[in-house]
């Protein structure tokens, strides 16, 4: 569709998968947000080296794992159980977080209800700070 409109090359963020760059039979380059999230932690999160990387999902974890060994910072990640697409049922954290900056980072969202359940403190023990960094929101109306 998108070469039919006239489109000869694709720059995407982040792809949620890397399997669609194959999709296209034009050329797709895919640019990564780590470095410009790496770049912000360290430049605007005062005590980041204090911080743990959190992934709100299972699916996130090798990105988290990625930014926590670049800062040589913790991680954490969040099971969570949905009833049905975008309803979590139940949230459990892996991992510490407590006396630490908890900084969440997630690829995309859809309703944010995730991202927003995972910010919430109950059950984390004693955290000072909370922060989400998306790579895409999807803002639907």
């Amino acid at each position: 569709m998108l070469s039919v409109a006239g489109a000869d090359h694709i720059i995407t963020m982040d792809l949620h998968a890397s399997q669609i760059q194959g999709f296209f039979d034009i050329p797709v380059d895919n640019l990564y947000a780590e470095p410009a999230i790496l770049k912000y932690i360290r430049e605007s999160i005062p005590n980041w080296q204090e911080a743990v990387i959190v992934s709100p999902d299972a699916g996130g974890a090798k990105r988290v794992t990625a930014i926590a060994d670049r800062l040589n910072v913790d991680f954490a990640l969040i099971h969570k159980e949905r009833k049905r697409a975008n309803e979590v049922e139940n949230m459990t954290l892996v991992g510490c977080v407590e006396d630490k900056v908890a900084i969440l980072v997630d690829d995309m969202a859809d309703t944010c209800g995730t991202i927003c359940l995972a910010a919430d403190k109950s059950g984390w023990g004693p955290t000072y700070n909370v922060m989400d960094m998306l790579d895409n929101v999807n803002i639907l109306t």
